[in-house]
């Protein structure tokens, strides 16, 4: 984890170089902030933090907030993003998104489904944005503000402005103080929005709607929390953010599987793909591990390879750019289940069955091909899958009795 985060931070950082240094030309010098400069970080860390929770609606907001506490004559002067057309734009995708939401109930799952596998890419399409973008931005506004001398810092704070000292002598350059917060500062936004973006996946992959109600109103709560806590006071607002951010780094192996769990199913389902005959005798398939398997945690994505043997070996690469590892499973799963959107593998032990894999969309209606492949002869339906049959019989049986064409009772007639 320790070096996908480093790799990603310098990409990060070396991609928003040129738009820093275009940045700089337009921007006006430096100026003295009489403030601490812990009162700056506390802002700039609030407002990335509450735009990662929700990229495109944290990005519209701050950019109407700066637009309109600008005065007319100098809002040229303000970043892109505050541009009335930008955040003009990005509002009417949020009321789309919310409409969508709050018709949700109404709405046929088979029609909101797609639409909410649609906002997962819009989320993501934001996060790029605001991560090259915006937060760089923010984070060359905290390193060009100047700090006070010595002197002045004491005047100004008192006895905490002694105390600041160290920290105003370390970093004293505008560059010095950008190579410190930039990879800070892109490295806070990952860590929440991965945390974040992860409840988007649940909502798309949940069935029911009370749950994703449930969850949008969590993430509503999160940045509603957030923003009344910085207008408070800035040193809340980090009071409030450090938790978070904290929770996000040490669940960031997770949610980043469960971000590309979504992006690859989302895919599917978007695209209707469907596997060919062809490509499952031919081909490895791809899935995600149901349990740990070896060193292969949860949902990692990879092949299903059977050896000569009829053993199976599970490959993949960690933080998908890592080398190939493979995992050699013990105990092949000897079931295959039908689902809605999905099929599994299960391994059936003393009546019970086990999921192993998750395979993909693309792969649902091939499923008697794959338990021919991989030597399965237990085939069953997942209970939703059962229920939902259900149901369709009994609107078949219902409709037949109310519009049917009566041949039953010709038959019955003509016997008698």
């Amino acid at each position: 984890m320790k070096k996908f985060f480093v790799g990603l931070l310098l990409a990060g950082t070396c991609f928003s170089g040129p738009l820093l240094a275009q940045q700089e030309e337009k921007t006006t010098p430096p100026v003295v902030d009489e403030r601490l400069p812990g009162v700056v970080l506390a802002e700039g860390i609030s407002q990335i933090t509450g735009t990662a929770v929700s990229p495109l609606l944290g990005m519209t907001a701050v950019g109407a907030w700066k637009y309109f506490n600008t005065p007319a004559a100098e809002r040229h002067l303000l970043p892109w993003y505050c541009n009335h057309w930008v955040w003009g734009t990005f509002g009417m995708i949020v009321g789309l998104c919310f409409l969508k939401d709050s018709l949700g109930a109404a709405v046929p799952a088979l029609v909101k489904k797609p639409l909410d596998f649609a906002e997962l890419f819009e989320d993501k399409a934001s996060a790029l944005v605001v991560s090259s973008a915006f937060v760089p931005l923010i984070a060359s506004t905290m390193a060009r503000l100047q700090t006070p001398s010595p002197a002045e810092a004491a005047m100004l704070n008192g006895d905490m402005g002694m105390a600041t000292l160290p920290m105003l002598a370390l970093f004293d350059s505008y560059w010095a103080k950008l190579a410190l917060l930039l990879p800070l500062c892109l490295g806070v936004f990952i860590v929440v929005w991965l945390a974040c973006h992860s409840i988007n996946v649940i909502i798309a992959m949940s069935p029911f709607g009370l749950v994703d109600i449930g969850l949008k109103l969590f993430k509503a709560s999160l940045l509603l929390m957030i923003t009344a806590a910085s207008l408070i006071s800035p040193f809340l607002g980090l009071l409030v953010c450090v938790p978070l951010i904290v929770i996000g780094f040490f669940i960031s192996g997770w949610t980043f599987r469960l971000t590309v769990f979504g992006a690859i199913f989302g895919l599917d389902v978007l695209l209707r793909r469907k596997a060919e005959s062809e490509d499952i005798r031919e081909k490895e398939i791809w899935a995600f591990n149901a349990r740990v398997i070896g060193k292969a945690p949860v949902r990692s994505y990879g092949r299903i390879h059977r050896e000569e043997d009829g053993s199976l070996v599970f490959r993949h690469r960690p933080w998908l750019v890592m080398p190939v590892q493979e995992v050699r499973l013990d105990l092949a799963p000897n079931g295959m289940e039908r689902g809605v959107l999905f099929p599994s593998m299960l391994r059936w032990e003393d009546g019970k069955g086990r999921r192993e894999f998750v395979l993909l969309p693309r792969y649902r209606y091939q499923v008697p091909q794959l338990a021919a492949r991989y030597g399965v002869e237990k085939i069953t339906d997942s209970i939703l899958r059962k229920g939902i049959d259900s149901i369709r019989a009994w609107w078949r049986e219902l409709t037949t009795f109310l519009v049917g064409s009566g041949k039953g009772v010709d038959a019955a007639a003509t016997r008698n």
